[in-house]
C-alpha cells in the first residue's frame, strides 16, 4: 500500500513539510461537492486547500508548492458516494515525465468515509516513478472489499511529448477495466489507446469492491518533495462518470470559445465557455447545457422525457445565441439571445426568445404548444417560419454597411 499518512513536521530533503490547521474547505465541480484536505495526506507532504483551484475555463488544478521551505501538496474527496460505472479524467500534464517523487492519484477510496479499513475498498490510477527514476510511470492497483488480495498492473507509457491524456476506468461487480489514452477523448471513444486491463479475480464478492465510495484526486510527494526543487502543477480539464444503471454524468465545461461536454446517458451536458456552445446532453431524457454568452444552447436528451434547451447566448459583441432543441417528446427549446443587429433564434421547437437590441430581431421556430417535441398544427408551423424569414431579412438588413 503506497498511501503513507503523516501526521506530524518532518524534515525531507532539507525541506520542511510541515502540519497546517485543520479547517473545513469545499468547491463545487463537476456536478459533485469535493472536501479538500487540510493535513494530512497520502505522502510525506501536508494538504493545503489553497493549492486546489477551479479557473474561469472551469478546469480544476492541483499543485505541489513550496512556500518558504515548506511544501504543501493537494487532495480532494467528493462528499457523496460513486458506485458501479465509468469514470474518466481528461488530464493536461506531463503525467508521463514527472519528477520521481510525484504522484497523480484518481481513485474511489472508501476508508475516506469509514467504509473498510485502509488496504481495503480502493480503486487507483496512479502515475509516479516511486522515487526510482527510471521506474514504471503506470500504476492501477484494485483493492478488495475485504481480505489481503490485491490486483495490479505496473507499466511503463509515453505520452511522445505531449500533454493531453484521457484515464478511464469501468467498475462493476465482477471487474475493473482500465485504460490509458492519448489526447482528450470523449466516453466511448477508444482512440489513440497507449494501455489497457481488466482485472477480472475470482471471488469478485470479496475481490472487488462492492458499494459506492467517496472519489478522491490527489497529486502529492511520496517520499520526499520534488527532486528537482521545482512546484508541480496538473489540470484536470474533465471529469465524468457514467453510472451503471444509466444515470448520467454531467459534462463538463467548455472553455473560452470552447464547447461544452456532452454529458453522460441521461446526463446534463456541460456549460459552453465563452462564446462557445453548450455540451449536448446524454440520452434518454437528459437535459442540454447552457451556452455561454454568444453561443448556442445543447440539444437535450431524445428520450420519452426529454430535457430542456440550453439558455441563450448573449455577447457583448452583439451576437445573438441559438436556443438549444428539445427533446423528442420533451420540454421546450431554449430562448434566442439578444444582440445588435443579430437574429436571437429560439429553440428548434417550442423555444421563445428574448426581445434583441435596437437593429436586432427576435425569432422562435416552433410553437410553445408542442406535444411530444413536435408542433400541435402545420399552420402554427409554417407561419412561425414566416415570421423568422421575415426577421432574418431585416437583421441582414441591420447589418450592411
Amino acid at each position: 500500500m503506497r498511501r503513507i499518512l503523516n501526521i506530524t513536521v518532518a524534515l525531507v530533503g532539507g525541506a520542511f513539510c510541515a502540519a497546517l490547521p485543520v479547517q473545513a474547505a469545499t468547491i463545487a465541480w463537476r456536478g459533485h461537492t469535493w472536501q479538500l484536505t487540510s493535513g494530512g495526506m497520502a505522502g510525506v507532504c501536508q494538504g493545503d486547500p489553497q493549492n486546489v483551484t477551479v479557473d474561469a475555463s472551469g478546469y480544476l488544478h492541483l499543485r505541489i508548492v513550496n512556500n518558504g521551505g515548506t511544501w504543501t501538496a493537494s487532495e480532494l474527496f467528493t462528499a457523496d458516494q460513486i458506485g458501479f460505472g465509468t469514470y474518466q479524467w481528461q488530464v493536461d500534464g506531463p503525467i508521463d515525465s514527472y519528477d520521481k517523487n510525484v504522484v497523480l492519484g484518481l481513485f474511489p477510496y472508501g476508508p475516506a468515509a469509514g467504509i473498510g479499513t485502509d488496504g481495503t475498498n480502493e480503486i487507483d490510477v496512479e502515475y509516479s516513478r516511486w522515487g526510482q527514476a527510471t521506474g514504471p510511470n503506470g500504476d492501477w492497483t484494485d483493492y478488495p472489499a475485504s481480505g489481503t488480495t490485491v490486483g495490479e498492473l505496473s507499466y511503463t507509457f509515453s505520452l511522445g511529448g505531449a500533454t493531453l491524456s484521457t484515464s478511464r476506468f469501468t467498475w462493476s461487480s465482477t471487474s475493473i477495466a482500465d485504460v490509458l489514452l492519448s489526447g482528450l477523448r470523449p466516453i466511448g471513444d477508444s482512440t489513440g489507446l497507449i494501455k489497457s486491463w481488466t482485472y477480472a479475480p475470482t471471488n469478485p464478492a470479496v475481490n472487488i469492491p462492492q458499494r459506492g465510495l467517496p472519489l478522491g484526486m490527489n497529486l502529492w510527494c511520496f517520499d520526499s518533495p520534488p527532486s528537482d526543487g521545482n512546484p508541480v502543477e496538473i489540470v484536470i480539464r474533465d471529469f465524468v462518470f457514467v453510472s451503471a444503471n444509466g444515470a448520467g454524468g454531467i459534462g463538463g465545461a467548455g472553455g473560452v470559445g470552447g464547447a461544452g461536454g456532452a454529458g453522460g446517458a441521461g446526463g446534463a451536458g456541460g456549460a459552453g465557455g465563452v462564446g462557445g456552445n453548450a455540451g449536448a446532453a446524454g440520452q434518454s431524457g437528459g437535459s442540454a447545457g447552457s451556452a455561454g454568452p454568444g453561443g448556442t444552447g445543447g440539444v437535450a436528451g431524445s428520450g420519452t422525457a426529454g430535457g430542456a434547451g440550453g439558455r441563450p447566448g448573449q455577447s457583448a459583441a452583439g451576437a445573438g445565441g441559438y436556443g438549444g432543441a428539445s427533446g423528442g417528446g420533451g420540454s421546450f427549446g431554449g430562448g434566442g439571445g439578444s444582440g445588435t443587429g443579430q437574429t436571437a433564434t429560439g429553440g428548434q421547437t417550442s423555444g421563445n426568445s428574448t426581445a434583441g437590441s435596437p437593429g436586432g430581431c427576435a425569432c422562435s421556430i416552433g410553437d410553445d404548444r408542442s406535444v411530444g417535441g413536435a408542433a400541435s398544427s402545420m399552420g402554427l408551423f409554417l407561419a412561425a417560419i414566416l415570421t423568422f424569414r421575415r426577421c432574418l431579412s431585416g437583421s441582414r438588413r441591420a447589418r450592411r454597411p
